[in-house]
């Protein structure tokens, strides 16, 4: 059977397109498949991207690329009813991430991959996939195209490996993601900028909210679990709209956008590679959530570098089951490493009482260590009534504070 390129890829997203980038470079005859009109016009993220993997795909990208500002504060604040916990970090002239619009960033990124070679194929949907011969047959909205090697880089629905019966999907391992972007006047200066991240002020709902600054907009959204959301006192249609108007925010909105997220966490990470093809970035399931940082772009173009070199050597084994090679790479990468370091504190942030009572726990600590009256207790004692006021034994707090700190 004869094949269309070495390599087709499946998503023209951050994954698909550093995928194709490095496969490019690697000398492979390489066909990218993207359903949108252009790069960028499918993709939705939260918009805050850490740029080591991109300095390392591009590395003049900081000089080139269409960054909104560069994040240099951290705000978290939680929502307990009528009181609020607010903490800040800020660290000026820090510049390890950015906030990003993808519609403008994906399509300079494609626009790149064009001028090294990549023949992308736009508005083009895959609707099926089969195994023939010795390699993959894509059905598409244009035509058929074969290849020996496939690279899945179509997003969380993983539409290849679904198509080839590798995927299953339950609610628990999909968020869905709501974001709009609204005409603001930042007033900060052109190197600064603010991620805040929202917990609690939607009652029902797994998960949170954010605000990224950009240059002349905001980047409001909420990420929550799927299978959180027939608790939510707001229907889903209405959750971003709820959580502006909460958070005080107005201003014209530019831009509504909604897609699923992937929610595996390292040990639950689903099928990555089969004979004649692999998954990259959201199809992969590559997300973290550590507490700390919400990242998937840097583990889109990491994983689909990475995917690059890994079909070269399969490409040149002409052994194309040896899919293993990319789980190999994987291994080695920040990828994996990443993903199993950050795995503890995913598991406690999953955790039913994370999110709800041990906010609420400290709120209701720090008011009465706030408020003086005829009748005061320890700082302790105070802890642990709280914690038993909410069904928590002192025991179960220490672990999950040591199993989040490992």
């Amino acid at each position: 059977m004869s094949f269309d390129a070495d390599v087709i890829i499946v998503g023209g997203g951050l994954s698909g397109l550093s995928a194709g980038i490095t496969a490019v470079k690697e000398g492979l005859n390489v066909i990218l498949l993207e359903r949108g009109e252009y790069s960028g016009a499918k993709n939705v993220s939260g918009g805050r991207m850490y740029i080591h993997a991109l300095k390392r795909l591009i590395p003049d990208a900081l000089e080139r690329a269409p960054l909104e500002r560069p994040v240099t504060k951290e705000t978290f604040e939680f929502y307990c009813g009528d009181k609020k916990l607010t903490f800040s970090f800020e660290e000026k002239g820090k510049k390890n991430s950015y906030t990003v619009l993808r519609a403008k960033f994906d399509r300079w990124l494609a626009s790149e991959a064009e001028s090294l070679g990549l023949l992308i194929s736009y508005s083009t949907l895959v609707t099926n996939a089969y195994r023939e011969g010795d390699g993959i047959t894509l059905e598409t909205n244009r035509g058929t195209l074969r290849a020996p090697l496939v690279i899945d880089a179509s997003g969380v629905t993983a539409v290849v490996f679904r198509y080839l019966g590798l995927r299953n999907f339950t609610p628990d391992k999909w968020m869905l993601g709501v974001k709009e972007v609204i005409k603001a006047n930042v007033d900060l200066p052109e190197d600064e900028g603010e991620a805040k991240t929202v917990v609690g002020l939607i009652k029902g709902v797994k998960g949170g909210g954010f605000v990224y600054t950009n240059k002349d907009t905001l980047s409001v959204g909420m990420a929550v679990t799927f299978d959180s959301l027939p608790k939510s006192e707001v229907p889903a249609r209405d959750l971003v709209e709820a959580f502006r108007e909460r958070m005080g925010i107005e201003g014209e909105v530019l831009e509504y956008s909604a897609h699923a997220i992937p929610y595996y966490g390292y040990k639950n990470l689903p099928k990555l590679y089969d004979k004649n093809v692999i998954a990259v970035g959201d199809a992969a399931g590559f997300l973290i959530n550590d507490g700390f940082t919400i990242r998937g772009m840097d583990l889109a173009i990491g994983s689909g570098m990475i995917a690059g070199i890994a079909a070269k050597k399969i490409v040149e084994s002409r052994d194309f089951s040896r899919t293993d090679i990319y789980y190999d790479l994987l291994k080695e990468s920040f990828v994996l490493k990443h993903l199993e370091l950050a795995y503890n504190r995913f598991s406690v942030i999953n955790s039913p009482t994370t999110l709800s009572v041990y906010p609420e726990v400290l709120c209701n600590v720090l008011s009465d260590m706030f408020t003086v009256d005829e009748n005061r207790s320890t700082l302790l004692d105070d802890i642990l009534f709280r914690l038993k006021e909410k069904g928590v034994h002192l025991t179960q707090a220490v672990m999950d504070l040591w199993k989040a700190a490992k």
